[in-house]
């Protein structure tokens, strides 16, 4: 869910969107090999489909070894309290969703409030925190008292992107579009550190 987002609405030669693509064909080589033992006809469409190679099969290749990134217990250990953290603000988003004051997650603003390590790892994504919770608008806030505090957004919803903003409609030619998209369009677009 995370990298639709970058893979829609950034440019098509954005940085941002070629690594999600990268990234994406490196995990479908792998399942690719993964399946082809048990599955070895569609495995093998599969693979001269991604290929292009029609005379190669899946079974004649090998994994691809790949060395481990620095600091890969940390960052994994990191990524399993994001999606922690995560899946406690889609508990919240569902309970407005459900009460219906929300149609989807976009349409809400997240503000955490935290301290510690909690603080430091939420802070540390920036930006790229709301993508991370799906979310058209978060703050993170130090602050002692932990709490989550999730509310609808009350602004127009971009046409391209469906992210809640106070700028849609703000840009003369461009009506139903966000500045974010204007820059992916026409600009230099967003840079994307982590989602």
């Amino acid at each position: 869910d995370i990298l639709k987002d970058r893979l829609y609405t950034t440019a098509a030669a954005s940085p941002a969107r070629r690594s999600a693509q990268s990234a994406l064909w490196h995990i479908l080589q792998s399942l690719v090999k993964l399946m082809a033992p048990i599955l070895s006809f569609t495995a093998d469409e599969i693979w001269r489909l991604q290929t292009g190679d029609a005379e190669q099969s899946v079974m004649l290749h090998t994994w691809q070894a790949l060395p481990a990134p620095a600091g890969e217990g940390e960052l994994l250990d990191k990524w399993r309290k994001i999606r922690g953290y995560r899946a406690e603000v889609m508990r919240a988003l569902e309970d407005l969703r459900i009460a219906g004051k929300i149609g989807s997650s976009l349409q809400a603003a997240v503000h955490l409030h935290c301290n510690g390590e909690k603080y430091q790892i939420l802070a540390s994504l920036g930006d790229d925190l709301r993508f991370v919770l799906i979310c058209s608008q978060t703050m993170v806030v130090e602050d002692a008292d932990d709490r989550l505090l999730c509310a609808p957004l009350a602004l127009a919803k971009c046409q391209r992107c469906w992210h809640v903003r106070a700028d849609v409609d703000s840009h003369p030619g461009q009506p139903g579009l966000c500045g974010r998209c204007l820059s992916n369009l026409d600009g230099e677009g967003e840079t994307r550190a982590f989602a």
